[in-house]
């Protein structure tokens, strides 16, 4: 059977071309066939599955029919856009993050407090107590160690020695994991009760990935006869636009503020026509795109009474298990478990987009503890409306529901038990913004009823109101009907006072006591030498007088604080800042909340610029501690080489840096301070200088130069006698020369007869 004769043809689809070269397959008998990768390829929908080489017959393909051109090699494919793949031009950022860098070091956070009060009628003065807060870690390929606690004196105690938390985890950056092994926190949804626990968890970490959108984000979809311009609106603001060929097509991922809304198309043809459609939205954090999870799983001890007893752990172990997963763009479901030794937990939930509705949420769990079923349910909805939003929420339980949080739960000593879930909790939350105005109001109820205290009913509200010139009103007041007497408002107005001064003033009141306050602050600037302040004074059941005052220095930030209440002034001092081994080094400066990195220059007094912001010179050694560095983001560093000696040379001056989880980084630019440089003139034999771009090596060198103007060649790692050796077209010269550095100056020879 004769084999079918292979085509490279020129594809026109519905009358437009495509501008591709398709390969097709013809047989004996005339029919035309391509592979299905080929066609997909296209945007032609095959029939069926099946391997990407397999030939289908274009017969095959409902509605489709075709011309064959031999004598010009083109093929015209006429077919329904049910036929046709829908062409994605879903919004890419086209950021790649690259994969993490941790170095090894050793980071130590601190915060060295003191406090001490005078007695005015008794004119005696103490000292209240001194402590020392320490945040250590320990990081390396291997994972981040951390410990934290506090040590020093109090008015109760000589001394105190408190152990917060110890705690190694591993990040892994492709699974988009983390592990901890020590003081841990449970995961949860957000009907579940987190707890501390002393043991191991793993987790599915976003952060890992801050380019991912794992929220499903609105589409539009619609087909174009003829080539167009599609336009995508959310509200007034254009979100995406973009050049569409004929046939179908479809937009993913068009970045919106979380809430509901509407997204608006506007597709305009050639001809200047415009046809608009419209289709609404609802994103919030808690939902997950389709066939996307998240998970959390721990197991070990309770701990308790964390911030007074170093080691409270139970001897009961417990476990605990979330799981997230997008059912669909519009539905993700949920699942949690708890276990100890006299109780299981287990629950499910769903969270389901209503599009222009806001979202609903629902979850059921049910209990079973020393013999006692308990069951829980929980329902909530919310949405925005234009300028009006509402959140209600609702919650119940029957018979007798516990879970972790409750069963290991301890009374404080000589009182009631008063913890558990409670047997009702209901939340309604609505406000309403006024544009034009420059004003809003809110209103909240939160009905509870707990085992052990009493039925609460509160309702709060607010209204906020701004003015010209940055000045704002507010008040706000609550009352709670379920316990006598319980109330609460207040009014204040904040004013500006040129462009870093702020001032405000308010008085509140409750069932207890009044108080009328004025106050006047400049917040503290996040650059070195910056400063800020506060004064206030208050009136009323409660009379008091305070002023406080920060400063940063490049090794921390110092605040201090002082004031007068009833008989006695109080008064107390801080530094914060940290120290940092890393980097062949030890370095000084300020608090590292999360990754950091360590500059070399190569020279001391180079300026250092982080994202494009000037963040201080480098020391003596060359080098630079730059905290505030973002973990697993990408963040750019560079020098400005203008500060570098005329002696040194840079092999970079801009670096792009993605540190670990709290790592740290050394960013080395490969300035040598004494390259040993020297400006060499070459010439013929004639005096001319040599032409541009001839390649120069000089003897004993395995680096290349190159001659510029006038026969000027930069020359790195020059000895007292050297030899280079120019090659020119069809011939080459040498030419030697003496060199003495300078350490103030570059160095300039000749001009030289290279022959």
């Amino acid at each position: 059977m004769p084999e079918p004769v292979e085509l490279q043809l020129e594809v026109r689809v519905n009358g437009y071309p495509l501008n591709l070269i398709a390969a097709f397959a013809q047989t004996p008998d005339g029919e035309i066939s391509s592979t299905r990768a080929e066609l997909t390829e296209l945007g032609i929908a095959t029939p069926g599955d099946g391997a990407a080489e397999e030939l289908i017959p274009l017969k095959s393909v409902a509605g489709l029919s075709y011309v064959y051109d031999e004598a010009s090699q083109t093929i015209e494919l006429e077919l329904p856009n049910s036929a046709r793949i829908a062409k994605d031009l879903t919004i890419d950022s086209g950021e790649d993050i690259g994969e993490a860098q941790t170095g090894n070091g050793l980071v130590l956070n601190y915060t060295a407090f003191a406090a001490a009060d005078y007695n005015v009628p008794g004119s005696a003065a103490a000292i209240d107590g001194a402590n020392l807060s320490l945040d250590a870690r320990a990081f390396s390929r291997f994972g981040t160690l951390r410990q934290s606690g506090i040590i020093g004196t109090t008015t109760f105690s000589d001394f105190t020695a408190l152990r917060l938390d110890t705690t190694w985890s591993y990040s892994d950056q492709d699974k988009m994991r983390s592990y901890r092994l020590g003081d841990i926190i449970s995961g949860g949804l957000r009907w579940t009760r987190p707890i501390r626990m002393g043991g191991a968890q793993a987790q599915r970490n976003f952060a890992l990935r801050p380019d991912l959108v794992t929220i499903p984000l609105p589409n539009v979809e619609g087909t174009a006869a003829v080539p167009s311009t599609v336009d995508v609106y959310i509200g007034d603001m254009k979100a995406y636009s973009g050049e569409v060929e004929p046939g179908p097509f479809k937009i993913d991922d068009i970045p919106v503020f979380t809430g509901n809304g509407t997204a608006r198309m506007v597709l305009t043809d050639s001809t200047g026509r415009s046809v608009e459609t419209e289709s609404e939205f609802f994103t919030s954090p808690d939902l997950l795109k389709r066939d996307l999870y998240d998970f959390s799983a721990e197991a070990g001890v309770v701990r308790r009474d964390f911030g007074t007893d170093s080691f409270g752990y139970d001897d009961e172990p417990v476990a605990s298990a979330s799981f997230r997963y997008g059912i669909t763009d519009i539905v993700t479901g949920e699942a949690h478990a708890e276990a100890a030794e006299d109780l299981i937990d287990v629950g499910f939930g769903a969270l389901v987009s209503g599009k222009r509705l806001g979202m609903f949420s629902g979850a059921i769990a049910g209990s079973l503890h020393d013999g006692d079923v308990g069951l829980f349910v929980n329902a909530g909805w919310e949405a925005k409306f234009g300028n009006f939003f509402m959140q209600a929420s609702i919650s119940r339980t029957f018979g007798d529901f516990y879970d972790l949080a409750a069963v290991t739960e301890l009374p404080p000593p000589g009182k009631p038990f008063i913890g558990g879930v409670p047997k009702a909790l209901d939340q309604f939350t609505v406000g309403y913004s006024f544009p034009k105005l420059k004003s809003g109001v809110g209103l909240s109820f939160i009905h509870q009823e707990k085992a052990g205290t009493p039925e609460s009913f509160l309702v709060s509200g607010s209204y906020s109101q701004s003015f010209n010139n940055d000045i704002s009103l507010f008040v706000t007041g609550y009352k709670d009907f379920g316990k006598a007497g319980d109330y609460g408002a207040f009014v204040g107005v904040s004013m500006p006072l040129g462009k870093s001064v702020s001032t405000s003033a308010g008085a509140s009141v409750n069932n207890e006591s009044w108080t009328a306050s004025a106050e006047a602050s400049r917040p503290m600037g996040d650059k070195v030498g910056d400063y800020g302040w506060r004064v206030g004074h208050g009136e009323g059941d409660t009379r008091y007088t305070a002023a406080s005052g920060n400063y940063r220095t490049s090794k921390g930030v110092l605040d201090a604080n002082i004031g007068h209440q009833n008989d006695s002034i109080v008064g107390n001092a801080a530094f914060d800042g940290s120290a940092v081994l890393a980097g062949g080094g030890i370095f000084f400066g300020q608090r590292i909340q999360d990754a950091f990195a360590v500059v070399d220059a190569g020279a001391p007094g180079v300026s250092v610029e982080y994202e494009n912001r000037y963040a201080g010179k480098t020391g003596a050694n060359g080098k630079l501690l730059l905290p505030g560095l973002r973990s697993f983001q990408k963040n750019k560093v560079a020098i400005d080489v203008n500060d570098l000696p005329l002696t040194a040379s840079s092999v970079e001056s801009e670096a792009v840096v993605v540190p670990g989880d709290g790592a740290g980084v050394v960013i080395d630019f490969g300035v040598k301070a004494d390259a040993q440089g020297v400006v060499v003139q070459l010439t013929d034999a004639a005096g001319a200088p040599l032409p541009e771009g001839s390649e120069v090596i000089l003897e004993g060198s395995e680096e290349t130069f190159f001659v510029g103007y006038d026969g000027e060649v930069y020359i790195t790692g020059a000895q007292p006698e050297n030899t280079l050796t120019v090659k020119l077209p069809g011939n080459q010269c040498q030419v030697s020369f003496a060199y003495t550095p300078d350490p103030e100056q570059l160095a300039a020879i000749g001009p030289l007869q290279c022959l």
